[in-house]
């Protein structure tokens, strides 16, 4: 990728940052602007990234945090110290996004079980997890849009 284009990605992604923090109105307008901004933030990475988006009860984005940074295949994620955060901002809700550097956005047996230990986790703070998203190349998969949460 050349100079030009890394800052065009760039440019991008901070006009859908700037959508998304919108003061008046429901920044989270679209799952289709949610899924573009993951995609320019996740789909280059060369390993695994996770990423929590902290919201307000409007869906308003409070804060959009990449937590956790992996290998090629696999990132640690620590489900306390997501709770730990969205108790910090005082987030209502919490919308989760990884990518897999494979190109795949197909989940594992590992995603499927972290998600569900940090959706269980949250609920005992009553904050929702909104979705779950996975950034592949090309792909997306989205565990609300396809029944898995």
């Amino acid at each position: 990728m050349n100079k030009q284009e890394i800052n065009t990605i760039n440019q991008a992604i901070s006009i859908l940052e700037n959508n998304l923090k919108k003061e008046k109105g429901l920044a989270l307008e679209s799952p289709e602007t949610v899924v573009n901004f993951l995609r320019l933030e996740l789909e280059r990475e060369e390993r695994e990234v996770f990423i929590v988006m902290f919201l307000d009860v409007q869906n308003r984005l409070i804060e959009s945090d990449k937590m956790f940074l992996g290998t090629i295949n696999k990132a640690e994620i620590h489900i306390r110290e997501i709770a730990k955060k969205a108790l910090s901002v005082n987030a209502f809700s919490v919308l989760l996004a990884h990518n897999h550097p494979s190109g795949d956005s197909t989940p594992s047996q590992s995603d499927l079980m972290i998600t569900k230990k940090i959706q269980q986790a949250l609920e005992l703070f009553e904050i929702k997890m909104l979705d779950h998203i996975i950034i592949g190349k090309g792909e997306t998969t989205s565990f609300l849009r396809d029944g898995i949460i």
